[in-house]
Order: C-alpha cells, then sequence, then structure tokens
C-alpha cells in the first residue's frame, strides 16, 4: 500500500477510534433517498459499523485531466454508515431496477430478488436492508467477502 493510502487509512481509524478490520470498494452506490454514485464509494468497517464515503473524480485518460464539456456542478461529499444492530437483511437484487429506486420511480417493496439467469447475464447489486426502511445498494467486487464481514 503506498503512503497516502495508508495515511488515508490512518485517518480513518484515528476518526472512527477503530481499527479497519475489512474494506472494498463499491463500483456504483445508491439508496432509496434519491442518492447514488456513478463511481462508487469506499466501503469499510470499523468494529460493528460500516462505513461508505465518496471521492471527487476528475475525468482523466492516461493520467492527463480532461476538461469536461459542459460545466460540472459542485462536489457534494456523501458519507454514510449503519450498524450491524441496525442491519436487517441483504439480497442481490438487478443493477437496472436499484436505478429506478435511486431516481424514484421503483418501490423497494416492488424489487424481486435476482434468480440465476439475472445473475448470469445482469448486472447485480446488493440490496442492504435496515431496520428503519432505508436501503442501500451496493455493486460489490467480492459479494462473499461483503457476507463473511457482516457475519464477521
Amino acid at each position: 500500500m503506498d503512503e497516502d493510502a495508508q495515511a488515508f487509512i490512518d485517518e480513518l481509524e484515528t476518526r472512527h477510534q477503530a481499527k479497519i478490520t475489512w474494506k472494498t470498494y463499491a463500483t456504483w452506490y445508491g439508496n432509496n433517498h434519491e442518492i447514488s454514485r456513478e463511481f462508487g464509494v469506499f466501503l469499510y468497517r470499523c468494529g460493528d459499523t460500516f462505513f461508505f464515503e465518496d471521492f471527487e473524480r476528475n475525468p482523466s485518460m492516461f493520467g492527463i485531466s480532461l476538461k469536461p464539456k459542459k460545466s460540472k456542478q459542485p462536489f457534494q461529499k456523501y458519507e454514510g454508515s449503519f450498524s450491524l444492530d441496525e442491519l436487517g437483511t441483504t439480497r442481490q437484487v438487478v443493477k437496472a431496477q436499484a436505478l429506478k429506486v435511486t431516481q424514484g420511480l421503483k418501490k423497494t417493496d416492488d424489487l424481486p430478488s435476482a434468480n440465476l439467469l439475472d445473475r448470469i447475464f445482469r448486472q447485480m447489486v446488493e440490496m442492504v436492508i435496515l431496520k428503519d426502511g432505508t436501503v442501500h445498494f451496493f455493486e460489490l467486487i467480492d459479494r462473499k467477502a461483503f457476507a463473511v464481514a457482516l457475519q464477521a
């Protein structure tokens, strides 16, 4: 791990006063409060709480910054968390359906669980349902590692 990444991890552990026991990058994030992050979020666990946050992305090609064609809206950082005590259930759903929830076009109650054909041919996201009704969607690189982190 390079020095910048280690300094970032150290800062997070200091902020939360606990060691990071698990971490990953979710390539897409959304929730049922009409928020989504196309470039994903950093998802990690400290103690019995999962935290996530996004970062500003500047378009680049081969390390060279590109100027966007249209004026871009100012970046607004998004952070959130949930504890294991707040966790209701999790299940896989089709990303396209989850996107409709983030746009306010569909209710989470209407989302069917992914079937075998969905898992083979479509993009999947993990739907995390909290006991208070809040729903988070994470497009995870390793769903099984997330399931293990939820149990540990």
